[in-house]
């Protein structure tokens, strides 16, 4: 993501949480063949989701009065700009 700081830190603290939810996903009791491929690829598609998502607020923004916005739209769009 752009902005961040001490990236290496952050994979690695990310790398870190994604060992242990694998291990605990992995050693639950489940019926579900191949459940964390799945699961990894159902966070794929959350991303996909989000972006469409803000893609779609971004243009609303630009069609759109301002006067339409409920406020805290305004204030996420606000923080985006700055």
């Amino acid at each position: 993501r752009s902005g961040l700081l001490c990236v290496d830190k952050i994979e690695k603290s990310q790398e870190a949480y994604l060992l242990a939810f694998e291990h605990y996903v992995n050693h639950r009791k489940h019926n579900i063949p191949h459940f964390w491929p799945k699961l990894l690829m159902k966070v794929t598609d959350l991303r996909m989701i989000g972006a469409c998502h803000a893609s779609r607020f971004l243009h609303m923004k630009v069609e759109c009065p301002t006067e339409l916005f409920p406020p805290l739209f305004l204030e996420v769009l606000e923080d985006q700009e700055v």
